[in-house]
């Protein structure tokens, strides 16, 4: 990789050369009226990676997503490729074709400028406030579990022809800064000495060592690391947790898949289950004495359990609806006699239980990575009391290893569960 120094530098807009831009662009100054008199430009990316503008008037309200060649939070400092603006808005578009309910609406990609244009979500917020706020989403699983099931079944050699998913394939495996990101973030630096890791210390400190010497631990993390590496089976958001989630009571839509490359289907489930256990520990610090947040709690581990429920369910359905894809295809297996169901049937159980096994594999690892790791989230980070926040992070450890020194222990979501359950 190049350093960022030595790398020209495409110049940011701002708000006068956002104007101009939306002027020289006729569907784009068509929605905003063709008046852009009272058209404002506010900034309001909070993410790592690349810049967000709100942009607005009477008649209009877009966001304006662009990537430059260096991570927005770095300043210049770390270089990146601006191409993973244009994976994020490929993936988009192939989530829409599927799933086209949780998926905003893309109005406009300018490779040249780097940019991409989307409706602007409102009333919706990010689930990852709204869930440290105590907000209630009673749609959200069955939502989400639709989503993952249409988008990882749809892209996935069950349903694509084999040489349209080699080409997709080929296309994402070129997001190779995003991925080296992921691999190191997540699979390699929580586990090791590393000077981007940080934890609560010294509280933290026997609790960290004891994770990155344990053999067994890190065996199973290597496992998942190489099934990341080498399992090319669906088309993964690839960065799914509850900050990359805008939703209301009644929409959810999935946003931000620059990470989008092809994997594991078990990455996107775990990597979502682990956030949202990461809050289910987080919170006992939010509890008051009008609300002790249990009930809260324990809708959380609900909604996980529904939708892993709503994920099974929903991609059995599309497997029996037809596989018209290169594996277990419907013309492979043309007999419609008892042993050709039972068989099949039996492939599809025996595939949704290693599925579970690597999705809580992938949860735990989330789990340790976002406590030790340089990526912290805020449902943790936001507790101002050390002693709390590490008695919680903690909790968070314990569970995330006890996961993954126990591989294949767990038969169902609610037996995996049970630990945290069980947490006081």
């Amino acid at each position: 990789m190049t350093d960022a120094a030595n790398q020209p530098l495409a110049k940011a807009f701002n708000e006068e050369t956002l104007k101009r831009y939306i002027a020289s662009q006729p569907h784009l100054h068509q929605i905003f009226g063709n008046d852009l008199s009272d058209v404002r430009v506010d900034e309001i990316g909070d993410g790592n990676l690349n810049f967000v503008f709100f942009v607005t008037n009477k008649q209009a309200a877009l966001a304006f997503k662009q990537a430059l060649p260096y991570s927005r939070m770095s300043g210049g400092a770390r270089a990146l490729t601006c191409e993973r603006l244009a994976f994020e808005t490929a993936a988009l578009r192939e989530f829409a074709r599927l799933a086209p309910d949780y998926i905003p609406h893309i109005h406009h990609f300018d490779t040249e400028q780097s940019l991409m244009v989307m409706e602007f979500l409102s009333p919706h917020i990010i689930m990852r406030k709204g869930m440290i706020d105590g907000v209630e989403y009673p749609k959200f699983a069955d939502h989400i579990s639709t989503y993952l099931a249409k988008c990882l079944y749809g892209t996935s050699d069950f349903a694509l022809d084999p040489s349209k998913k080699r080409e997709m394939v080929a296309y994402f495996a070129r997001n190779v800064e995003l991925c080296e990101i992921t691999e190191r973030l997540i699979f390699n630096e929580p586990f090791m000495a590393s000077d981007s890791n940080r934890w609560t210390s010294p509280a933290l400190d026997e609790t960290v060592h004891a994770i990155q010497n344990n053999l067994a631990l890190k065996l199973r993390v290597a496992d998942l690391k190489y099934k990341f590496l080498t399992r090319s089976e669906a088309l993964l958001h690839a960065d799914l947790h509850s900050g990359s989630i805008m939703l209301t009571e009644d929409e959810t839509k999935v946003i931000d898949p620059e990470f989008a490359v092809f994997g594991p289907m078990a990455f996107d489930i775990g990597i979502l289950i682990g956030n949202l256990l990461i809050n289910y520990y987080a919170q006992e610090a939010y509890a008051t004495a009008e609300n002790d947040r249990a009930a809260y709690r324990l809708s959380v581990l609900k909604m996980i359990e529904d939708i892993w429920s709503g994920f099974i369910e929903k991609f059995s359905h599309l497997w029996h609806e037809g596989r018209t894809g290169g594996a277990y295809s419907d013309q492979g297996f043309a007999q419609t006699n008892g042993a050709t169901v039972t068989a099949l049937d039996t492939v599809l159980h025996d595939y949704l239980d290693n599925l579970l096994q690597d999705s809580i594999g992938y949860a735990a690892t989330e789990m340790i990575r976002r406590t030790v790791g340089r990526a912290h989230v805020i449902d943790v980070d936001m507790i101002k009391d050390d002693e709390n926040r590490a008695g919680i992070e903690k909790k968070i450890l314990q569970f995330a290893a006890q996961i993954l020194q126990s591989p294949k222990k767990y038969k169902s979501i609610a037996e995996f569960l049970e630990p945290a359950k069980q947490a006081k």
